[in-house]
């Protein structure tokens, strides 16, 4: 049983490795193809606007707009994915912006309580918690239908927490669990091994009608003394 529980943990680990790869190949294809495309169109709908006329002129400096919207959006999604990234900025800054990027759309009302003193941890834990957040908030906006978004992060010495909270449909946590493992997919369990990597106990309580609360508790959390380089 050990013996496999070490196995378990070392292939999702690999797994994990190798997820993260593929999304630092994907930034910098989005920084470097996508970006430049869209530069690219910005460019040229600069060179038509002289040419057309009066009423067509509107169309165009929106379509501008809506080009330079899209090249914001990509950097921030490029960013996002790029471990090194958000090793530098930690995983408070990281979250931040991906709150920030889900209030732009005009959707959700976002609110960010912190309490006690913020502090660094481990950059593999860090990179662990964001993608548990990455996840939890990807599952708000492709199931909940909330407009609210409330997020609080507690700093004590022995112990951060973790608290999202919607206002959405809410949904029968122990059925989702049931079909998570029935479907072996990266749902539920497999967000809860992952927090159990660095540590964190995962939790869920969801009620129809009120919306959804996501805990992740660290206890004893290994705190850096330094900021990574």
């Amino acid at each position: 049983m050990e013996l496999r529980e070490t196995f378990n943990q070392t292939l999702l680990q690999s797994k994990l490795a190798i997820q993260e790869q593929t999304l630092d190949h994907i930034s910098k294809e989005l920084h470097a193809n996508f970006s430049h495309l869209v530069s690219l169109i910005n460019i040229n709908l600069s060179e038509i606007l002289p040419q057309i006329s009066a009423n067509q002129r509107e169309n165009i400096i929106e379509t501008k707009s809506l080009a330079k919207q899209l090249m914001s959006e990509l950097k921030a999604l490029s960013a996002n994915l790029n471990t090194d990234h958000i090793i530098h900025i930690g995983f408070i800054k990281a979250l931040d912006n991906e709150l920030s990027r889900l209030s732009k759309t005009r959707k959700y009302e976002t609110v960010v309580t912190r309490a006690g003193e913020e502090y660094r941890m481990l950059p593999e834990h860090e990179i662990i918690l964001f993608r548990l957040c990455q996840e939890v908030l990807n599952n708000v906006v492709k199931y909940s239908k909330a407009s609210r978004i409330s997020t609080l992060l507690s700093f004590l010495p022995d112990r951060f927490s973790l608290t999202i909270a919607d206002n959405g449909s809410g949904f029968n946590v122990q059925e989702a669990l049931q079909q998570s493992g029935d479907k072996q997919s990266t749902g539920l369990l497999n967000m809860r091994k992952r927090a159990a990597l660095i540590n964190a106990e995962f939790n869920i309580v969801s009620t129809f009608g009120e919306g959804t609360v996501v805990t992740i508790d660290i206890p004893h959390p290994e705190i850096l003394k330094s900021l990574p380089i």
